[in-house]
This record gives structure tokens, C-alpha cells and sequence, in this order.
């Protein structure tokens, strides 16, 4: 018996809207990405103040990632366990507190980088619950068909409020205080916190109502679920490492603004608003050909992409070949970002995919806070025999290196046969 095709947001006729609760949750999400657009700029701005030491400063925007290191499987076994919108809502709350708490302390010259470093770990640890649980409720919210345009317009949402306005208004921002700029973001995630109460109904996962084993239990079915299956083992590693790589160089991009394409907080706000922009044009068009373009074709060329660019601004070193090379940098992240999504909760079944895509994340951004390390201590180390110039131009290099490796590897590696397959094997009957 022939197997039916496998569908994608195809369709051709006119578009129904994706409902008030996705709506909800896309408000909740545009007000939290908006805060930590913000953040993106004034937490490695607000380290260089206190110390000049490119280690230091990567160290700041590592502990903003290692708690998916550290606590992404946890989340997710607690994300099929309770109800998936107070779980973002306690989320939320801790993590206004937290950044009232860093307000204050700026506000009062009380800033450090060990209390940056404290503050941007458990801030962390917040965004961990809070974005692992909204990835696995957006298929609860739309129908299975719309996963591309839902997740195309929590992308384009996303890189709209987080870069091109978060990174110039933090811009601003600084430039009047620093306190302004933590607590603007206070306002905002307070603001996500509002929206997501008005999320009414019943999301707690499939299991609902059903006696759950153990955490140890769940946490082993769902890594073991996630390990076993063909593309998303695969897709995780090569996320990880992809992810590595791009972190190595936000480690020292806002030293590389200031020192080698010389500009100020407001310029360095600005330059961050180009990956915003490519990355906005990528929401708006990637879901209109997502479905004309497979999977493993896409997953190739976006690496392709990204290997190039960074190699282009590690050799080129000036502002308008940044400018080009972080619009492309831009559109392929955010046609990366809906491409895996997508294709990750499409192969998840609902009692799984808060573990399952918290393990994936484990494995795939746990490597930011590595890079982010690496990137810094590679500076650090270069600097005195190189000069600082090439020291902060080493991980561009090194990453665009790893970009083109990974593109090469997934280009034999996972084929549009495999892919096929997985997606058959899970297409409801």
C-alpha cells in the first residue's frame, strides 16, 4: 500500500489565522525577546565597563548559557509533567525579580562581574524553563499543517523585538544609564508574565491524568527516545556544533566592535540590528518556499552559508562587509531555526517533546556556553603573541572553518532518504 505523502504548510488557499491562544503565547514570547534583545547588548556591554579582559567578559555570556547545560533535561521532564503555561508564568516571575535585583545593584555602583556572572546564571536558568516549555506547546496550539508559518512568525518575532529594536533601544538606553537598560527588561518580561495569564485552558502534555514513573525514569525514555532516533541524534550533534562555533564569536564580538571596527555602545547597537534584519526578511520568506525545499538540502546550504560569512568578516575586518555578511548571517539562522523546528515537532510525539527537545537542546545549545568559553580564552591566549587586533579576529576564522566542516559532513551524511523515512514512520493516520 502506498504511503501517503508527507505534508507541509502547503497550502495555497487563502490562510486561516493561527488563533488567540497561539496569539497569547506569541505576546508572551515578542514581550520576553524584546527584554532579552536588550540584554543581548547591555550584559557583554556593561562587563566590558568593569573589565577589559576578553576572558571575563566571555565568562559573563557563558553563564547565560550553561544552564542548558546544566538544567535543560530537567526542564523537560518537568514540561511533560505539569501544566506547560504556569510552569512559563513561575518562569517568568523568578526571572523579573532577578533582573530588579540587578537593576538595583547597577544602580547603586554595586556591579561585579562575579554578581554579573550569579545574576546571568539563574537569569538563565529562567529562559531554559520558559523557552523549552513554549517550543512544546506551539503544537498544541495550531494544527499540525501550520507548524511552518507558526514557528515562521515566533521567528519573526522573535529577531523583530530581540535585534532590531532590543539591540538599538538598548543602545539608547546605555548611553542614559545602564540601569535603564536591566530595568527596561524587568518591564518587559513582567509584561510576558500578564500575557501568559491570559492563555487560559487545560496544557498539561498527552499524559495528562495518567500516573507518571519516576523523573530518573522519564529523563532516561526521553534521552534514550532522542538518542535512538536517526535524524534528530544527528541534527542535535551537528546543532551543537554549529552552535559552538557562532558562540566563539559572540564571545568577543562586542570587543571586536569597539577595537577593531571602532565603534561606540549606539553604533555596536545598530550593527547588531543587521542580523535582525536578515533575519526578519528570513521569518517573512522562508515559510513561503519551506515546503519547495528539503530538509536536507536546506540544513546543508544554511551551513554553507554561515561558514562563509564568518570566514568573510574574519579576513575583511570592516563595517560594511559586517553589514553583509550578518544579513546573510541573519536569514540563514532564522531558515535554519524553522527548518529544525519544524522537523523536530513534526517526528515528537506530545507525551516526549518537552524531554526530547530539552535533551536536543542539551546537546545542541549546552554548546553555546563551551564556545562562548573557548571563543574568550582563545582571544585571551592569541593576544600576546598576535596582538589584539587578530586575537579577536582568531574565532571568526576558527568558526567559519567549523561552518563549512559541518555543511560538508551533513551534506553526506543525512540525506533526504533518511529524513523520508522518519517522517513517515511518524505522519498521524
Amino acid at each position: 500500500m502506498a504511503k501517503k505523502p508527507i505534508r507541509t504548510d502547503a497550502e495555497h488557499s487563502p490562510r486561516p489565522p493561527l488563533g488567540r491562544r497561539f496569539g497569547m503565547l506569541l505576546g508572551a514570547m515578542g514581550m520576553g525577546n524584546l527584554g532579552d534583545g536588550i540584554a543581548v547588548v547591555a550584559l557583554p556591554w556593561y562587563a566590558a565597563t568593569l573589565t577589559d579582559d576578553p576572558f571575563q567578559v566571555a565568562l559573563v555570556g557563558a553563564a547565560t548559557r550553561l544552564p542548558w547545560l546544566l538544567f535543560a533535561l530537567i526542564a523537560g521532564v518537568v514540561g511533560d509533567r505539569v501544566d506547560r503555561r504556569r510552569l512559563m508564568v513561575a518562569a517568568a516571575g523568578v526571572k523579573t525579580v532577578l533582573l530588579v535585583v540587578l537593576t538595583t545593584a547597577v544602580a547603586l555602583d554595586a556591579g561585579s562581574i562575579p554578581l554579573l556572572m550569579a545574576i546571568a546564571l539563574l537569569v538563565g536558568t529562567c529562559e531554559v524553563f520558559f523557552d523549552n516549555t513554549a517550543q512544546a506547546m506551539v503544537p498544541t496550539l495550531v494544527p499540525r499543517q501550520r507548524l511552518e508559518r507558526a514557528n515562521g512568525h515566533l521567528q519573526g518575532v522573535e529577531r523583530v523585538l530581540n535585534k532590531f529594536l532590543g539591540a538599538p533601544i538598548a543602545g539608547m538606553l546605555l548611553a542614559a544609564s545602564t540601569a535603564w537598560a536591566f530595568g527596561a527588561q524587568a518591564a518587559l518580561i513582567l509584561s510576558a508574565l500578564v500575557c501568559l495569564v491570559g492563555l487560559r485552558g487545560d496544557h498539561h502534555p498527552a499524559t495528562a491524568g495518567q500516573r507518571h514513573p519516576g523523573i530518573l525514569i522519564m529523563l532516561r525514555e526521553g534521552l534514550t527516545w532522542l538518542w535512538h532516533h536517526p535524524v534528530l541524534r544527528f541534527t542535535a550533534l551537528v546543532s551543537g556544533a554549529s552552535n559552538l562555533a557562532a558562540a566563539m564569536m559572540a564571545a568577543v564580538l562586542v570587543l571586536f566592535a569597539q577595537d577593531v571596527l571602532g565603534v561606540g555602545p549606539q553604533g555596536y547597537g545598530l550593527l547588531m540590528t543587521v542580523t535582525a534584519a536578515g533575519a526578519v526578511l528570513g521569518a517573512l520568506v522562508v515559510p513561503s518556499f519551506a515546503h519547495r525545499v528539503h530538509p536536507a538540502t536546506a540544513l546543508a546550504v544554511i551551513l554553507t552559508i554561515l561558514g562563509t560569512t564568518a570566514l568573510t568578516v574574519g579576513l575583511t575586518r570592516c563595517v560594511p562587509m559586517f553589514v553583509i555578511c550578518y544579513l546573510f548571517t541573519g536569514f540563514a539562522s532564522t531558515w535554519w531555526n524553522i527548518t529544525m523546528i519544524s522537523l523536530f515537532q513534526r517526528l515528537t510525539p506530545d507525551r516526549l517533546r518537552s524531554r526530547a527537545f530539552s535533551a536536543h537542546r542539551t546537546l545542541s545549545w549546552g554548546m553555546l556556553s563551551v564556545g562562548i568559553a573557548l571563543g574568550g580564552a582563545l582571544a585571551s591566549t592569541l593576544e600576546g603573541g598576535l596582538g589584539r587586533e587578530w586575537a579577536l579576529t582568531a574565532p571568526f576564522l576558527t568558526a567559519g572553518t567549523i561552518g563549512l566542516t559541518l555543511a560538508a559532513i551533513v551534506a553526506s551524511r543525512l540525506t533526504r532518504g533518511v529524513i523520508d523515512r522518519s517522517l513517515i514512520e511518524t505522519e498521524p493516520a
